[in-house]
């Protein structure tokens, strides 16, 4: 039996979604070290992709600053046009935090 891979506990056969953390299952994480110049830049360059599911952004300290969920049902023109007050929000935090860690959920 498979076992989420947040909370650890275990998981139906094909579940979507952890019955005790709510997890969707079948993600992949992914983590970015990266500085405050370059948040905005990696951000956008993480977004393009379709399968990116969640960014979280977190500070040094590993608080979560922002938790931005992503699904692509539009065009990345349309896409980006509605990202535009998140990339306001970064550009706050970039200049507040000195490093941050950058977490990308992706759909396997």
């Amino acid at each position: 039996m498979a076992k989420c891979r947040d909370c650890g506990a275990e998981l139906p056969a094909n579940a979507k979604f952890c019955l005790s953390c709510g997890t969707q299952v079948g993600l992949k994480k992914e983590t970015f070290q990266v500085s405050s110049e370059k948040l905005v830049e990696k951000f956008k360059e993480v977004v393009k992709d379709a399968r990116v599911k969640r960014v979280i952004i977190k500070d040094d300290m590993g608080k979560i600053l922002l938790s931005i969920p992503l699904t692509w049902g539009a065009t990345g023109a349309v896409a980006m046009l509605a990202l535009a007050p998140w990339l306001a929000a970064i550009g706050v935090i970039a200049g507040i935090a000195s490093k941050c860690t950058l977490e990308i959920e992706r759909a396997e």
